[in-house]
């Protein structure tokens, strides 16, 4: 059986902000909020005429996002504000 090796990042996100880059390789990525405070994630691309807005994720919500096939995901922007604590898992 060969193994495909696939690096994980574990952490918490408290009172700061974390920007995912395409020089960083991340495949996906997941945010947990366990607490009261609402985190957010802003994305890069535009849709159409719509430019990217934050999304909120609240306590108990999560986010995941893939990159499709062999890519990496270019741009995320994730915001844990006093007080919120995210976990986030990356791939």
């Amino acid at each position: 059986m060969s193994v495909l090796e696939s690096q994980v990042f574990t952490g918490e996100l408290t009172n700061d902000t974390l920007t995912i880059t395409e020089s960083m390789g991340v495949k996906r990525v997941s945010v947990f909020n366990g607490s009261a405070v609402t985190g957010t994630v802003l994305g890069n691309r535009n849709l159409g005429g719509l430019t990217p807005t934050p999304i909120d994720i609240a306590q108990g919500d999560s986010f995941t996002v893939d990159a499709p096939d062999a890519s990496v995901i270019k741009s995320l922007v994730i915001n844990a504000p006093a007080g919120c604590t995210l976990k986030i898992v990356a791939q």
